[in-house]
């Protein structure tokens, strides 16, 4: 059924080396990942077929596939098992970038905001290697939608850590970096855009009006304060027919 566990079968994980055998065998699935051997959106080998194929521990094989989980090459699937991801990603570092807000001020074209949600959540692993933050922590996570000319165009989820509490009870339909400016006197400065392609949940087909299913773009930013400091995480869905984004060098 899975022609990445015969492959398998010729790669033989080496004991006696620098990478450990869990790293080897992430190595080994990523490649065959980048050679199509296993193809976006394709069920992969389980836990017990790797097993079988290679003779590594369940646990070995987990820490594997949580590597390239992390990394977004792969998708976990509660009751059904792990796929290949359908997103594929493009990562750029950037001394500076634009913000949503500037590129559409290069359109000649009007922002507006508003916010859905502001509450408490618990960090996930990402969130907490970027933070530096211990295990599950508390952040703030805020929900707005952004709009050009009225019409949705984002959705866009935001994490802070506690060191920003006081946002759940200010006025976020405007300018979140104006605020971060003049209530906290902080600027963001420096960070990583991460490009890629997601589909709309059914939240976001009815916030984007858009039929649920629908492809978007992604953006996901890790942002620094001018001291490079973490400031926020920030996913942006949007809708690719109605917006482009630009970035300067």
């Amino acid at each position: 059924m899975f022609t990445g566990v015969d492959i398998l079968k010729t790669q033989k994980l080496k004991h006696h080396t620098k990478n450990t055998l869990y790293e080897q065998l992430a190595n080994t699935i990523r490649k065959n990942i980048q050679d199509n051997i296993y193809k976006r959106g394709e069920q992969i080998p389980s836990e017990m077929e790797f097993h079988k194929t290679t003779g590594l521990s369940r646990s070995t094989i987990r820490k594997a596939l949580n590597i390239l989980t992390e990394e977004g090459l792969l998708t976990k699937v509660h009751g059904k098992g792990t796929f290949v991801s359908k997103t594929q990603r493009i990562e750029q570092n950037k001394s500076s970038f634009l913000s949503f807000t500037d590129n559409v001020e290069r359109m000649g074209k009007t922002m507006t905001t508003k916010m859905v949600n502001a509450q408490i959540t618990t960090s996930n692993k990402e969130q907490e290697n970027f933070f530096n933050l211990p295990h599950q922590q508390k952040l703030i996570k805020i929900t707005r939608i952004r709009y050009i000319d009225l019409n949705p165009i984002c959705v866009e989820t935001i994490w802070f850590t506690q060191l920003y509490k006081s946002l759940l009870h200010e006025n976020l339909n405007g300018s979140l970096y104006s605020l971060l400016k003049n209530k906290y006197n902080v600027l963001p400065t420096i960070g990583k855009k991460v490009f890629g392609m997601s589909y709309a949940d059914q939240n976001e087909a009815s916030f984007l009006n858009v039929p649920s299913g629908s492809a978007l773009m992604l953006i996901e930013n890790y942002v620094n304060d001018s001291n490079n400091r973490p400031l926020h995480i920030t996913y942006q869905v949007i809708r690719g027919d109605k917006f482009k984004y630009a970035v300067t060098e």
